[in-house]
């Protein structure tokens, strides 16, 4: 079974000097991480005219910002860059009881892109290429639109189904083709492979992604529930998988010594 997803981990608002670091996109095996590479902040010439202006205020200051991370693995080295926007936020300082006795103005990092993406939960070999490559579209997609990202979790769901056999259509009652939905082909995958708890969680995933097709918004707890249900669902369907077969292959083995 997974690891619950570090929500803490990916948090969508970094300080000017933040420090975390990341599983690497490439190797899976280093942390990418921003090390001695400084963060460059830009303030574009429309936002330095309005400090001129009498009324001006530290939040009405819009700037961009680029950085790179590099993972710590000597025999990989790949580069992340990170790229975003970056506002002031105020941050107060209270006494002991509870009178607000600083107040200060923080630069705040919020980041629209990392390419490559660091994966948000470890992609398996054992998954098919398709649901490997949907997945790393999602992941770069959470940095700069949930609901688009849910809605790619959703279609690597439609790439597990077509990987086991799962027809996308089927003659309706006229005799002609018709689409399946999304919920009928996990209702056949459900009967064909008598596995209802990974079939839970197909539709956990069709619900919360008809959200995000549809343009809704996704809250960030649903989001990151719906990682660790699908994570386990495609573990529970490929690991297992794989562990079934070599315990077959190993009973045939011990046949040569009977």
């Amino acid at each position: 079974m997974s690891m619950a997803v570090d929500r803490s981990l990916w948090s969508t608002r970094l300080a000017l000097d933040f420090a975390g670091t990341y599983p690497c996109p490439r190797c899976a095996k280093g942390r990418v991480g921003r090390g001695s590479h400084e963060v460059v902040v830009l303030e574009p010439v429309h936002s330095a005219r309005l400090h001129n202006d009498d009324e001006w205020d530290p939040d009405w200051v819009e700037e961009a910002f680029t950085a790179v991370l590099v993972c710590d693995n000597s025999a990989c080295g790949e580069i992340v860059a990170v790229s975003g926007r970056a506002y002031v936020d105020q941050v107060e300082d209270y006494g002991p009881n509870g009178e607000s006795w600083t107040r200060d103005y923080v630069t705040v990092l919020k980041p629209s892109s990392m390419f490559p993406a660091p994966p948000l939960f470890p992609i398996s070999k054992q998954f098919p290429k398709t649901v490997q490559a949907e997945l790393r579209l999602a992941f770069q997609l959470y940095w700069a639109d949930l609901s688009a990202s849910t809605s790619r979790l959703r279609t690597s769901l439609e790439r597990v189904l077509d990987e086991r056999g799962v027809p996308r259509a089927a003659n309706g009652d006229d005799g002609k083709l018709n689409r399946l939905s999304l919920f009928a082909r996990i209702d056949r995958f459900e009967k064909n492979s008598e596995d209802s708890d990974s079939a839970e969680s197909m539709n956990a995933l069709r619900i919360v992604g008809n959200l995000g097709t549809h343009g809704d918004d996704v809250a960030e707890g649903d989001y990151f529930n719906l990682l660790d249900v699908y994570e386990d669902a495609l573990l529970d369907i490929y690991e297992e998988k794989k562990r079934k077969l070599k315990a077959k292959k190993l009973s045939l083995i011990a046949l040569k010594d009977q």
